[in-house]
């Protein structure tokens, strides 16, 4: 067959393999319990929903507001500077060109686009690992395992992200950057590379780390390839170029002073390793010396000192966070959640089996001659290492990981590649593709061996934060602040259409502060954290039962520094008793919030508990204790195990009613009542009498 068929053949083999993930990852998306096709208010949360509203601006041709003073108020969030926005532009300029091709649901439309556009990750690997094995099957067989695979969608499911958008950049330029070191007269490829990557920094924050993963591993080819370096120092001295020049015309780029990052740093002084190898003892104390002094000297310190104080504390107290909170810096305590925590030991396991096992046929010919070794080669399998240790640490660059890994997986002994090998690795991607469809399947093993796992936090209820949002788009009013918790003020924002206090996009520097300064007055007590509202000109206090029930390492308890809770904690006045309060009057009450309007002058406490209070409200179910030195110790986790049990037990007996069970029924009616009382949860969420 000619070479010409064959890569056209390919190229639709990978456009199916796309065409597979794309349909995964909308309908896990479609599935997720927030789904509701007649009413999209809180489907996306956090950082997606503040994407999710600036996409919509731009679907609308409406200028993105600079500074956005309603996503953070009073002062605004500089979003020309301090956010990238290309992801969201480009997905409102998508929905105008297509119009109602796109369909009606903006919100669906998103999730269709989302996933269309990370799916070229498909036809980068296929690429790079046609040109590593020179095998076609095996590399369509490769490819078919990352786009089936939980890693590949898992970061991209009911999510509106930057991620999404900027990996098919990272990938195509890892796949030019691989063509580029084939011979001397590959610079198209390594102008492509470089320009794609430049592209990726403008696009998201978080690929100037896998930029500097990629300098380290450029480092790595040309030790292991010294007769490849002529290639690999063109290509880095290419990169570098279009990384300098995004750093000068991109303005968020520009505006942390990109080009005297640490980042930049590093890649000079691997570009001049690669000129003057025999240089290497002045070139890596020199560059090692310029990365520390742009550590403390360069303005991206400022947006993104934190990661690197996360990652040194993370090296730290090695990836556990200690059980004093007080022991980290207080920014790492605020990041380390989320996408930033290290992946718990049963979401890898749920991600990598059997995705991992294609790695295995390396790790066991080891030993034998590879006959494929090159610096392409050397590059992916230092980018392998590198993001290996870097997913241990940072639960986001998962589906890298997978790229990395079936790309690493085909770099085979020639006698290796096999129509049977590509057959088992294809076996692999039939494995992973049923996983995805069904990944509740009882019938799948690695479903039970990731549930040995559990997480500490307690679940929150959708309902309730449907009521809330219902409650605040008719109450609040577009005019009066409302300050809640960071990561859910962008919903009400996006939903609700109230201004917000706190947003959750940290590579502001300014909103760290902000949060921490929220987290240490509402743990310290009333009269610091009525002054912080009337700082920040709050109408609204939006409470959430997580500020007392979430204990985990991931709550805003730990996050604040200060876990221990005295009877005046605002936020225990907030939870159980809300008419000793002066400040502040409770509006709204739901099982999961509570809406507190902050008044402009102190009063006298009410006196008197809410008619409504909800068993979750009530502090005799927490048994509570002072002890000798004023702390107040509750029961929470006994208290959120009882009330998971009831809530099951209720569901249970709702069922039992309704196939004629009644007995049974009614004997789950009286173990849930049993195991935690009866109050809202069951009943539509009202305003207290």
């Amino acid at each position: 067959m000619k070479t010409s068929s064959a890569r056209w053949l390919a190229a639709c083999a990978l456009a199916v393999l796309a065409a597979g993930q794309i349909h995964l990852r909308v309908r896990r998306s479609l599935e997720l319990p927030r789904y509701q096709a007649e009413d999209e208010s809180g489907y996306f949360r956090s950082e997606s929903a503040a994407q999710y509203r600036y996409a919509r601006m731009a679907a609308a041709g409406r200028a993105l507001p600079d500074p956005d003073t309603l996503a953070q108020y009073p002062e605004g969030i500089r979003t020309g500077r301090e956010l990238t926005t290309a992801m969201e532009r480009a997905a409102g300029a998508s929905r105008r060109l297509l119009g109602r091709l796109g369909g009606s649901d903006f919100r669906r439309f998103v999730l269709v686009w989302s996933a269309a556009v990370s799916s070229l990750c498909v036809f980068a690997l296929g690429a790079l690992a046609w040109l590593l094995c020179g095998s076609a099957p095996l590399a369509l067989a490769a490819a078919a395992a990352f786009a089936w695979s939980w890693a590949g969608i898992s970061n991209g499911i009911g999510t509106c992200g930057l991620e999404s958008f900027a990996l098919p950049m990272l990938a195509g330029g890892l796949a030019f950057l691989a063509a580029a070191l084939r011979g001397p007269r590959s610079w198209p490829h390594a102008l492509a590379a470089g320009l794609l990557t430049a592209a990726a920094l403008a696009s998201w924050h978080f690929a100037r780390f896998h930029l500097a993963a990629l300098w380290l591993a450029l480092g790595y080819a040309g030790w292991r390839r010294s007769e490849r370096r002529r290639e690999l120092r063109d290509a880095a001295a290419l990169l570098l170029a279009c990384c300098a020049a995004a750093g000068l015309l991109s303005p968020v780029l520009r505006h942390n002073a990109f080009i005297f990052s640490p980042i930049m740093n590093l890649g000079l002084g691997v570009t001049a390793a690669l000129t003057w190898p025999g240089r290497l003892r002045l070139v890596i104390p020199a560059t090692i010396a310029c990365v520390a002094l742009s550590l403390r000297l360069s303005g991206e310190t400022g947006s993104f000192g934190h990661v690197y104080a996360l990652l040194w504390d993370k090296l730290r107290f090695g990836l556990a966070r200690p059980a004093d909170p007080s022991l980290l810096s207080a920014e790492s305590r605020l990041l380390w959640t989320g996408p930033f925590a290290s992946p718990q030991p049963g979401f890898l396991l749920y991600c990598f089996l059997p995705l991992g096992l294609l790695i295995l046929p390396r790790l066991v010919l080891r030993r034998e001659k590879d006959e494929n070794a090159s610096a392409a080669g050397a590059l992916v399998d230092g980018l392998f290492v590198l993001y290996l240790a870097g997913t241990a640490m940072v639960t986001r660059l998962t589906p890298m990981l997978a790229w990395l890994l079936c790309a690493a997986g085909v770099r085979l002994p020639r006698r290796w590649i096999t129509a049977w090998t590509a057959a088992a690795f294809l076996f692999l991607a039939g494995l992973e593709a049923a996983k995805c469809w069904s990944p509740a399947s009882p019938f799948n093993p690695v479903l039970a061996l990731s549930a040995l796992w559990k997480t500490q936090a307690p679940t929150s209820s959708f309902a309730h934060e449907k009521a809330l949002l219902s409650w605040l788009r008719t109450n609040a009013g577009p005019d009066r602040p409302v300050l809640a918790g960071y990561g859910l003020s962008a919903s009400l924002l996006t939903y609700a259409g109230t201004p917000t206090i706190l947003q959750p996009k940290f590579e502001a520097p300014g909103i760290r502060a902000k949060v921490l300064e929220y987290l240490a007055a509402l743990y310290s007590n009333e009269d610091a954290f009525y002054a912080f509202c009337r700082r920040y000109r709050a109408a609204w206090f939006v409470y959430s039962t997580e500020h007392i029930l979430d204990e985990s390492p991931d709550g805003p308890r730990y996050a604040s520094g200060s876990p221990d809770l005295t009877p005046e904690t605002p936020a225990v006045l907030f939870h159980f008793a809300p008419e000793r309060l002066q400040g502040f009057k409770l509006a709204y009450e739901n099982p999961g919030f509570r809406v507190f309007t902050v008044l402009e002058r102190p009063r006298m406490p009410a006196g008197k508990t809410p008619a409504t209070i909800d068993p979750v409200y009530d502090i005799e179910n927490f048994k509570p204790m002072v002890d000798g030195t004023g702390r107040l110790h509750l029961a929470v986790a006994e208290a959120n195990a009882r009330r998971a049990r009831g809530q099951r037990l209720l569901f249970l007996a709702r069922i039992l009613y309704r196939t004629g069970r009644r007995e049974e029924a009614l004997s789950a009616y009286k173990a849930a009542l049993a195991a935690w009382p009866l109050g809202e949860e069951t009943k539509a969420a009202r305003p207290p009498r």
